[in-house]
């Protein structure tokens, strides 16, 4: 390990000194590669805390006597680890005394630099813990920033955001106020928005959604994309500048607008995050069994995903009617020695016959997609009083699989039907089923339900089978 790297992992430790510090930092000014490879050891840090411990590093921070801002007594020289590609721009770069002002807070609390209501914000990264801050910018500009969030204030229409929830509200002229975030800015274009902001193993996450007028996503490698009123957006990428991947409109890609302080809840996060799984307090409300564990598998996967929207549809479909006729049978009562086979043939004839004649192959369908083979599990982070501050899903695989959306289920129940029915048609001859009692049209009916059951009994067959 070079002498550099060694530092770098010294610096994580926190028990890097003074005088190693200024040397590495000026190195890493100077070397891309040692930055790649800091950013990488910090989000592998970042990780393994479970992305909800800061690295803060114990240096002595000093401010000039004539500052308005306040320090609380936990003092860090470095906001959060994982979003380094900010903290390169506050280590390397000065800006000039920005205009916005905090106007309001929250139960706010800070770590580090902490501000006051009514001062202006430094240009220096920020950290809030708790509670919320609402932020007027001279550019007609109203942030509310939630927490827990790493933030910047780089100008009187820009800002950074690390990690954390904003909404912003934007009344200047278009394209006058900007975001910055690790995978590219979002550029205001007279609208109202909200963004979040996480980190994993090897890459950033971004999810913003605009509530009203529209928006401009500006990638680092140059890519722009255009979002318009409701509509939504996962982006995932590096801080390198990589290629970044945008899933428009993705179903988890949730946020609630906070378009003021007032607005605030304290209560868990209200984020769903494909990646991390972040879960909403609507969601959180709800059962964990509401969560599909396969669409948290599939994130991402956009084609797969489509494919399994559509065999969720279509189970749905078919198990509206096989509840309907499973209701019915367990309300029948024989009579005349006539069974419900007998006396529900119509309909289970046209059942049988809509699954081969079907539009769909039903033998191209997955076995995880027509039963239940995973189930959510629910982890829970809970802060230092042992509240549970939010909740994380992840898909855990089923020693054995349930129903689920019973498609598997309902596709042997109609085949057990159509069997009950071919087996009366065999026992009372072939012109049983026949309106006119002729053995060879009853024959053809035979022969004809024969290649159904056939089909049927393929299908099925191949769903068990296709478990890739």
């Amino acid at each position: 390990m070079k002498s550099y790297h060694k530092l770098v992992w010294k610096l994580i430790d926190r028990e890097i000194s003074d005088q190693e510090f200024q040397e590495l930092q000026l190195k890493l000014s100077e070397n891309h590669d040692l930055r790649a490879y800091y950013q990488q050891c910090l989000e592998t840090e970042s990780t393994l805390a479970n992305r909800h411990n800061t690295p803060f590093l114990s240096f002595a921070n000093e401010r000039s006597s004539a500052g308005s801002n306040k320090f609380t007594s936990f003092n860090s020289y470095i906001g959060w680890a994982a979003a380094v590609i900010v903290l390169f721009i506050s280590f390397f770069y000065n800006f000039s005394q920005p205009q916005a002002k905090l106007v309001a807070s929250k139960n706010a609390d800070w770590r580090g630099l902490a501000v006051e209501v009514g001062e202006l914000l430094p240009n220096e990264m920020l950290h809030l813990k708790n509670g919320a801050i609402e932020i007027d910018f001279p550019s007609n500009t109203k942030v509310v920033v939630e927490s827990p969030s790493y933030f910047q204030i780089t100008g009187d229409s820009s800002m950074i955001i690390a990690k954390g929830s904003l909404t912003a509200t934007h009344n200047g002229q278009p394209g006058e106020f900007s975001i910055d975030t690790p995978v590219g800015s979002i550029i205001d274009l007279g609208t109202q928005f909200g963004v979040f902001v996480d980190h994993g193993y090897e890459e950033s996450t971004v999810i913003t959604k605009v509530f009203e007028g529209n928006i401009k996503f500006q990638s680092m490698d140059g890519n722009k994309q255009f979002f318009n009123e409701g509509e939504s957006a996962i982006i995932r990428g590096t801080s390198e500048g990589n290629e970044v991947r945008i899933s428009s409109n993705h179903p988890y890609a949730k946020l609630k607008a906070c378009p003021t302080i007032d607005d605030y809840s304290s209560k868990p996060a209200k984020v769903v995050h494909s990646l991390y799984g972040k879960e909403t307090q609507e969601d959180s409300e709800k059962k964990p069994n509401t969560f599909d564990a396969v669409e948290l598998m599939l994130q991402e996967n956009l084609s797969a995903q489509i494919n399994y929207s559509m065999v969720k549809s279509i189970a749905g479909a078919i198990d509206k009617k096989v509840q309907i006729l499973s209701l019915a049978q367990s309300q029948y009562s024989t009579k005349e020695n006539i069974t419900f086979a007998e006396a529900a043939m119509p309909e289970i004839e046209a059942m049988g016959e809509s699954i081969v004649d079907s539009y769909v192959q039903f033998q191209k369908i997955r076995f995880w997609e027509a039963c239940q083979t995973a189930e959510i599990i629910w982890d829970e982070v809970k802060d230092q009083n042992g509240k549970v501050t939010h909740r994380t899903p992840h898909a855990q695989r089923l020693d054995q699989p349930k129903q689920g959306n019973r498609l598997l289920a309902n596709l042997e129940k109609i085949r057990q039907w159509v069997t009950d029915v071919h087996v009366i048609h065999q026992d009372r001859g072939m012109g049983w089923a026949s309106k006119f009692a002729c053995p060879q049209d009853g024959k053809s009916i035979f022969d004809k339900r024969n290649k159904n059951l056939l089909a049927i009994s393929y299908a099925i067959d191949s769903i068990r089978s296709n478990v890739d």
